[in-house]
């Protein structure tokens, strides 16, 4: 039989959809990445058997066996990001030079991990990675792009390397992460790769979607997962987030018989030596009490693998602070004012509308203690009335917000420092004018 000359079509769809899950689509799904409607089963039909023991092959009594045949087109099941290793690999080689010389025998956690990260990756693709510290560093004066899954990675300059002329490269200097927690700071870099992603392509309502996906789904199964993924507004960041170590199996986050969600960021649980469980973040364990949430059902064990969660960095640097975004958003709306989240490709977090062209530019900050450099970085909308600061009431204790924004806003040129609940009255209070306004108007018109 003929081999369509769709075939490539198909075989393209069925390589994305597997690097994403691991059951084979149904007929109605295929037709979905094709771009098709679902009317048109049959033509999808009839391709496939063009190049079924060729390309494909299924079980006819078993829904979703849909496999590929051929070996050079199938994925390793386990994805590793190669960007993420080479933010591992040029951190670790930072923090290696900064090393006194009796001791640079020892290598750097990042760097290390870097090194397993590479040689896996080039494992599962049978190709050679260094085994050792002085075959790395052999490598590192190489060209990058000489480790052949680098090639992967958009607008990667070909005449880089690690280390140039015996010294850490600038490339290495840009890609190294800083933080006391390597591995959070590599996670939370994918945040800002999909950031620059969206920016350059004006893509603010794909950002908008992931940004929700990852706050308000941080776990969730693999069936809700791919049709998150298939959403018109997601759909031109589907490439680059399949690359991007964002999501894992939630089975890989923690080992047990059982696993739970915390009531308020629904991220898996930390087990505790006594065997009870807690929310990695502290504070999500004090409003779950102060708010009497309620416990999730757990997942078992045996149903975990069919999950999907976000990687620790993710949750921290992004599910966490986004959870109050949205809360801001949705109290603010209650009013009946307009609020954008996100606006502009993520330029500051929230933007309000008023009537009578009145808009507040909102960032806010989910802090320990108020930092005064951080503060200085946010910048003064000058197409806002008003720039504010906002800070949840739950960190008053902490922060003392009522105090300290009397010593530092005359320092944040024209930047305002609030809580979330006085942001809430103030809203209030303009449009209780507004509607006091307007009624007078309407009375003098009588």
């Amino acid at each position: 039989m003929k081999i369509t000359k769709h075939r490539q079509k198909v075989l393209d769809a069925l390589q994305q959809w597997f690097s994403i899950h691991k059951q084979g689509p149904t007929l109605e799904e295929l037709c979905q990445e094709l771009g098709m409607q679902p009317r048109q089963k049959a033509t999808v039909k009839r391709w496939l058997q063009t190049m079924r023991g060729i390309d494909v092959e299924w079980d006819d009594h078993s829904a979703r066996s849909l496999r590929l045949l051929t070996s050079d087109l199938e994925k390793p099941s386990l994805q590793l990001s190669v960007t993420d290793t080479l933010r591992y690999l040029a951190t670790g080689v930072v923090q290696w030079e900064k090393l006194e010389l009796e001791k640079r025998n020892q290598v750097p956690d990042a760097l290390r991990i870097g090194m397993s990260r590479m040689y896996l990756a080039s494992l599962l693709r049978k190709e050679q990675a260094p085994e050792n510290l002085p075959q790395f560093f052999d490598w590192a004066e190489t060209l990058i792009t000489s480790w052949k899954p680098t090639q992967e990675i958009k607008y990667l300059s070909p005449d880089v390397s690690v280390i140039e002329d015996g010294v850490v490269s600038d490339f290495a200097r840009e890609w190294q992460v800083s933080g006391n927690d390597v591995m959070a700071q590599v996670q939370e870099s994918v945040l800002k790769d999909v950031l620059e992603y969206c920016r350059g392509n004006q893509l603010e309502d794909a950002y908008r979607a992931f940004r929700l996906l990852i706050i308000t789904k941080p776990t969730l199964h693999y069936s809700e997962y791919r049709q998150w993924l298939s959403l018109p507004e997601l759909r031109p960041l589907r490439e680059l987030l399949s690359r991007l170590e964002i999501y894992v199996d939630m089975d890989k986050l923690a080992e047990g018989s059982i696993y739970h969600l915390c009531p308020r960021c629904k991220y898996v649980q930390r087990q505790r030596p006594d065997g009870t469980y807690t929310c990695r973040n502290p504070w999500c364990e004090r409003l779950c009490a102060t708010s009497n949430l309620q416990p999730l059902l757990p997942i078992p064990k045996e149903k975990a693998e069919e999950w999907k969660a976000v990687t620790p960095g993710v949750h921290l640097y992004g599910t966490l602070p986004g959870i109050w975004e949205i809360q801001l958003k949705e109290e603010l709306t209650k009013l009946g004012v307009r609020v954008t989240l996100w606006p502009f490709v993520d330029e500051f977090d929230l933007l309000v509308e008023f009537p009578r062209k009145v808009r507040w530019a909102i960032d806010l900050k989910d802090w320990a203690s108020v930092d005064e450099e951080r503060l200085q970085k946010v910048q003064y909308r000058r197409d806002a009335t008003e720039t504010f600061v906002v800070f949840p009431d739950e960190r008053e204790d902490f922060l003392r917000i009522k105090v300290v924004r009397e010593q530092l806003e005359p320092k944040l040129e024209g930047v305002r420092l609030r809580l979330f609940s006085e942001i809430i009255t103030q809203a209030q209070t303009i449009l209780a004018l507004f509607c006091h306004s307007r009624r007078s108007i309407i009375k003098g018109d009588r």
